[in-house]
């Protein structure tokens, strides 16, 4: 497979950002009405005060709610991705505001608009004519969980929403039960079909949990929590199923990213993941992340990266019931020269899922075939592997039955 270099695609990103100013310049003013996908955008910077604000296009009428809808990035083009977060305007609050939320009508407001099942069209009147320093964003180094946000910026003044927003009646049924624990809450929302994104923004507005405990958290953490907490739900009900009875590999490769998923039989779920960043001058640099029979023993250095995998993962054995571990290889091309989230991980490994994947009868060559199509050989990626040295030390109870 070709990758394109990293100035193919930095130039790509320049040339639909031109089209999208000189397409919308004139909408962009100090008084704005324009649709919401709906989106709210928590800060984390200066917390426990934080910025907070609607995301707005400068689309009036249109459903715009593929410009923050991640289940539905896959596949597209890195300048696609940039170009729907560069069409959104970010409101910011004209003061910080404390994450424990005491009575507020902007904060209301938000949340309402949160709970929109429809992208609403909404007034608002900025500070001054939103901007954006572009060369700086692309030349800014940042990591998945930090990633690109969104484009133009500026202070709101006055924010209107119109009457009769409809709202996802799921979600606002735990809003207004303030007795419910939040985890709950979240696993609850999450198997009535409430979508990932849906649930970060409805967890970063502080709409969850119980009444003392409900705070704004920032979207960057909001959405590593709703991923490790739906994965570790997920995991527990892996102990209702029987394991697979053969190695399997599912692959995807999509925004400069390899993805490889090797399904183990075993009867106790172990997860380990591998990442590999290459860079423009041929060196690589390793980072691996192991939890062995459900036990992690230090937040992942790859932080959200690591959950939003994990829960692809075991999302697609909970569908299929069936148990096993998982070792994930995941290979990042110069080409990824934005990093634009941690949903990219997971919907990638949702897609690798999708795939009918290939069978193998020993773990030996499931591990060769899922390094492939990598720049790594297979000993390369798993010279750090826990859980491997480990699955070589002992035989399994698979082994017996």
């Amino acid at each position: 497979m070709r990758y394109r270099s990293n100035n193919e695609v930095k130039e790509g990103i320049r040339n639909k950002w031109n089209l999208l100013l000189k397409s919308s310049l004139n909408n962009i003013t100090e008084n704005m009405s324009g649709g919401t996908p709906p989106s709210v955008f928590v800060g984390s910077y200066s917390y426990p005060k934080v910025n907070i604000g609607p995301l707005i296009s400068t689309s009036y009428g249109d459903d715009v709610t593929i410009l923050d809808y991640p289940e539905g990035w896959a596949g597209k083009r890195l300048e696609d991705i940039i170009s729907y977060k560069l069409s959104l305007i970010r409101g910011t609050s004209s003061a910080l505001v404390n994450v424990d939320m005491s009575a507020n009508k902007y904060i209301e407001l938000l949340q309402e608009l949160s709970m929109a099942n429809k992208s609403p069209d909404i007034e608002v009147v900025f500070d001054k004519k939103p901007t954006l320093k572009f060369a700086e964003m692309m030349s800014s180094s940042v990591t998945d969980s930090d990633a690109v946000q969104y484009g133009l910026v500026s202070e709101i003044k006055k924010l209107k929403l119109p009457s009769g927003i409809t709202v996802d009646k799921r979600i606002e049924k735990v809003y207004y039960d303030k007795d419910l624990n939040a985890n709950d809450a979240i696993n609850m929302l999450f198997e009535e079909g409430t979508e990932i994104s849906k649930l970060i923004k409805i967890m970063s507005m502080g709409m969850l949990g119980s009444r003392k405990k409900r705070k704004l958290v920032p979207t960057k953490w909001s959405t590593t929590a709703i991923d490790q907490i739906i994965s570790a739900y997920l995991i527990k009900k892996l102990v209702n199923y029987s394991s697979i009875d053969i190695f399997k590999v599912h692959s995807y490769t999509h925004l400069g990213n390899y993805f490889a998923v090797v399904l183990i039989p075993e009867y106790l779920w172990s997860f380990e993941m591998h990442e590999a960043w290459l860079d423009g001058r041929g060196n690589t640099e390793i980072e691996t992340e192991t939890e062995i029979h459900g036990s992690l023993k230090n937040y992942p250095k790859m932080g959200g990266s690591y959950f939003a995998a994990r829960l692809a993962v075991s999302e697609y054995l909970n569908l299929h019931r069936k148990k096993a571990a998982a070792v994930v290889l995941r290979e990042i091309q110069p080409e990824y020269v934005v990093p634009v989230g941690v949903w990219q991980i997971r919907e990638g490994i949702r897609r690798a899922m999708k795939s009918k994947g290939n069978t193998f009868d020993t773990l030996d060559k499931a591990l060769t075939y899922a390094s492939m199509k990598t720049n790594l050989s297979k000993d390369e990626w798993i010279h750090k592997s826990e859980f491997i040295k480990l699955t070589k030390c002992q035989k399994r109870l698979f082994d017996f039955i």
